[in-house]
């Protein structure tokens, strides 16, 4: 018995769901919806007590962290492996893994909160909010959903991941070379970790950070278009949207001005 606890939004989770897909893997679907705070409720604390996305239960025992999840789904269920068979691909699947959580889940969740969470965090009760926020484990990210509920898009934070953004393209196709792949000719863990990225840049309308980068650019559309990654995808009840009116203006400048 599988069950995944995982919110339709989250790229932590996207990367989990593109592994059991990958695999043919049947799952519980339990969703939490972080932007309504029930990471933090009593029942799911119990489970995952960093109250992080996603949370897999594997008969009966917890396994939380994405990246870890995702290296034990392949353990649990070897076939077909998204593991290199050699250790030096197995440690680039993981820098890749570890570079996703890292830095570009970082940039995402940047421009992700200000032009697509805070206007479902500014509908949330205060009230109720800050009653949920009592039980946050970690006090930073408290701070930040109280902030977001009160404060408008910072059009400087957008630039700031949009030129992170960027980087991240660059880096992709650097490493691909004449791979069709990032870990080489078949998909893998490595475009496991970063199917994320593509997919978020897809659902922000973001596409314009491929531009300069052809390879990448294909590999986003070769990822983008495979069955696991297509099903992994926030069906379109719970799909947020991209930007739009002025806001989809100011981001297009942004990106005018922060990619070259």
């Amino acid at each position: 018995m599988l069950e995944l606890w995982h919110e339709w939004n989250s790229v932590h989770s996207f990367k989990v769901r593109n592994v059991l897909g990958e695999k043919g893997l049947q799952w519980k679907d339990n969703r939490v919806e972080l932007l309504k705070l029930e990471q933090l409720s009593p029942e799911y604390l119990k489970l995952n007590p960093n109250a992080t996305v996603p949370t897999l239960v594997h008969d009966g025992r917890a396994v939380y962290e994405s990246s870890i999840i995702c290296e034990y789904l392949d353990e649990a269920f070897p076939q077909p492996a998204l593991m290199p068979p050699d250790p030096p691909g197995r440690a680039e699947a993981r820098r890749w893994l570890k570079y996703h959580d890292d830095v570009a889940h970082a940039a995402l969740r940047k421009v992700s909160l200000q032009v697509m969470f805070k206007p479902a965090l500014q509908a949330f009760p205060p009230a109720e909010m800050e009653a949920r926020l009592r039980n946050h484990p970690n006090p930073e990210r408290a701070r930040g959903f109280r902030e977001s509920a009160t404060s408008p898009i910072d059009y400087g934070a957008v630039g700031e991941s949009i030129a992170q953004c960027g980087r991240i393209a660059a880096r992709i196709d650097g490493a691909l070379g004449n791979r069709p792949w990032l870990g080489g000719d078949a998909f893998g863990m490595a475009d496991v970790a970063m199917a994320p990225f593509a997919e978020r840049i897809d659902n922000l309308d973001m596409r314009f950070v491929w531009r300069s980068h052809s390879r990448a650019a294909a590999w986003a559309n070769r990822t983008l278009s495979r069955a696991s990654v297509t099903a992994s995808m926030a069906p379109v009840p719970y799909r947020l949207p991209a930007p739009t009116g002025e806001a989809r203006e100011k981001v297009l400048a942004l990106a005018q001005a922060h990619l070259r």
